[in-house]
């Protein structure tokens, strides 16, 4: 019995050892993200953790750092308009971070600033400065946007990351952590190589998916993006994908609550709120009547807030020139930096008030 005992624990020594050595094979291979980075859920595929997801999930100690701060959340429309390098060189009194994931309907993007609020040191709240880059196709429902079988909990692409590993489980309130937030990073060590390998897997068979699945490189070069003009064909494979994204015809009541329920979240904790009002290319808003609506809900909701010094609003509607868009909603890259134009001042406003603890109100 003491044989036997004495081989388990040498057996055990020795996983645990193998499994340290994977673990700083790994980190040698895919380095941790430094963590005077900017956070920015668009450098995911630079990184080891591959998906915009998995990034904000397991890699946020970066909004940890003093000082004031501007975070983006939104869909691919405010990855594409807002790189946070060019942003960054614009707002030079702020640290500059991006949430923003694509695919995201408003409930996805509430979870957003949920994780990184919770990143974040009560104390440093109040220099944080959302941006939420907003259009019609965000309002989308839950039920549309990620369908899940009857009686089943809805989940969203975030919730899958959560749940992946084990480090958050599933209640009926949501994602819960199995351990304190401030210990996640500590537990993304003890993954580490399983997320690596994940990682080499995916590029190891990219070219046997892109052949026998269909999968195809998404990316076009800047060239392309700039030189693109919308065709007919475009335009209605376009438009069938929001019609279908719309099965009721009307946007979601749920969305707008999502989005005051987030609001009034950051609002609580002194950060303060700037609604970007993002524009689409004006074929698309004339063929859509959901824009229409859009746009008068979201005037009456930034009205709700014309009093507080806490929310401010920045329409961007009227940069909707048909020549300036690579799709239906993204901007082109030559057209980003007047974006970001559009945004810097009333953002820099914003900033020189939250550039010390307690002078955001």
């Amino acid at each position: 019995m003491r044989t036997l005992f004495v081989h388990s624990v040498r057996l055990l020594f020795a996983c645990i050892v193998l499994y340290a050595v994977l673990i700083l094979i790994s980190l040698a291979i895919f380095p941790l993200p430094a963590k005077q980075h900017a956070f920015d859920t668009a450098s995911a595929p630079r990184t080891v953790f591959e998906t915009q997801q998995k990034y904000l999930v397991l890699n946020r100690e970066a909004l940890r750092a003093e000082g004031a701060r501007v975070v983006f959340l939104g869909a691919s429309n405010t990855v594409a308009g807002f790189p946070v390098p060019l942003v960054q060189s614009q707002l030079p009194d702020a640290s500059i971070n991006s949430a923003a994931l694509n695919g995201s309907n408003i409930t996805q993007i509430h979870e957003a600033f949920e994780l990184t609020r919770n990143a974040i040191e009560p104390r440093s709240r109040p220099q944080t400065i959302y941006v939420i880059g907003l259009w019609y196709g965000l309002f989308a429902d839950d039920a549309v946007r990620w369908p899940h079988a009857p009686n089943a909990p809805m989940e969203t692409s975030v919730d899958t990351e959560m749940y992946r590993y084990g480090l958050y489980r599933k209640t009926a309130a949501g994602p819960e952590p199995v351990v304190p937030e401030r210990l996640i990073p500590a537990a993304r060590i003890a993954i580490y190589p399983v997320i690596t390998l994940e990682k080499l897997v995916r590029a190891a068979t990219g070219p046997m998916r892109e052949r026998f699945l269909g999968a195809h490189p998404t990316d076009r070069t800047d060239g392309d993006r700039n030189a693109y003009v919308a065709t007919a064909t475009d335009m209605k494979t376009e438009m069938d994908y929001w019609i279908q994204s719309f099965p009721d015809r009307r946007l979601s009541a749920r969305q707008f609550d999502e989005l005051r329920a987030m609001v009034d979240e950051a609002r609580a904790d002194g950060s303060p709120v700037v609604i970007a009002n993002l524009p689409i290319p004006a074929w698309h808003s004339a063929t859509m009547h959901y824009d229409a609506d859009y746009a008068a809900r979201i005037d009456a909701f930034v009205a709700s807030y014309r009093n507080d010094p806490l929310v401010a609003s920045i329409d961007m509607r009227d940069m909707n020139d048909d020549t300036w868009f690579t799709d239906e909603v993204h901007p082109k890259p030559k057209v980003v930096p007047l974006w970001i134009r559009r945004i810097s001042e009333p953002l820099n406003r914003f900033v020189a008030r939250v550039d010390r603890p307690g002078r955001a109100s």
